[in-house]
């Protein structure tokens, strides 16, 4: 477009001077010979080529080598800041997964641990109870063996005396002999009475055991076993209400 305003103005001066040129000649023949036909008047135009109204092609810029230059270093340093944030970006996300890993693995040891501890609690409590019913079942076992030892020896001591009443009361028959054994049952009501009186095994000698069977219903009430039950009914129920003893014939001058 400016090649082509530049190529305007001269040949608008160069058509502005043929004109007047063609009005000066015209003017003076004119002058010479006023009787002479006026001329036809022709512009002349300068032919001008079509190359000199082509616009000529703008000429290459020039390459600034060190503008080049700058743009590739700038353009390397924005790669290799890029690259830096990326590893740094990585790196941090290692180190986070790699502390979320580890904050994983100290809550599963703190939760086995734990567990542990809950184990090795109850076992301890397991033990614990094991011992203290153990204890327990000792304690009632060896309650249970001084009881049934204080019973036996309440009921010994009961046994021995009602045969001491009885033989008190027994005179043995002419026909018994030392060495003689009757073994009798009794049976009692809670105030001491005898109720019954049975041989369970005979001497062999009826008059011994007739003899027996009598002292026993010549005593009749035992105040030791009324004592018995009424302060140790059940021992009483257990062990006194029926109550078996021996008498043997002993210290007879045969």
């Amino acid at each position: 477009m400016n090649n082509a305003s530049s190529y305007f103005l001269p040949v608008v001066i160069s058509l502005l001077f043929h004109g007047l040129l063609i009005a000066v000649l015209s003017f003076g023949w004119e002058a010479r010979e006023p009787e002479r036909k006026p001329m036809p008047q022709f512009v002349q135009a300068k032919l001008i080529s079509a190359e000199a109204l082509t616009p000529k092609k703008a000429a290459p810029p020039k390459v600034d080598l060190r503008e080049q230059r700058r743009q590739r270093e700038l353009e390397r340093q924005r790669k290799a800041e890029a690259e830096k944030k990326r590893r740094a970006a990585l790196e941090r996300k290692k180190k986070e997964e790699a502390e979320r890993k580890k904050k994983a693995e100290e809550a599963q040891r703190e939760k086995e641990r734990k567990e542990r501890e809950r184990k090795e609690k109850e076992r301890r409590e397991q033990l614990e109870r094991e011992r203290q019913s153990a204890f327990e079942e000792a304690l009632e076992e060896e309650e249970e063996l001084l009881e049934a030892r204080e019973d036996t020896q309440a009921v010994m001591s009961v046994a021995q005396a009602i045969q001491q009443r009885i033989e008190s009361v027994l005179s043995w028959p002419p026909s018994a002999r030392n060495g003689m054994v009757t073994e009798v049952k009794i049976n009692f009501v809670p105030t001491g009475r005898v109720v019954a009186a049975n041989i369970v095994k005979s001497s062999g000698n009826a008059a011994l055991d007739r003899a027996v069977l009598t002292a026993v219903r010549k005593v009749e009430v035992f105040p030791e076993v009324a004592e018995v039950a009424r302060e140790e009914p059940a021992l009483f129920e257990r062990q006194i209400r029926t109550t078996q003893l021996i008498f043997r014939v002993e210290g007879l001058r045969q």
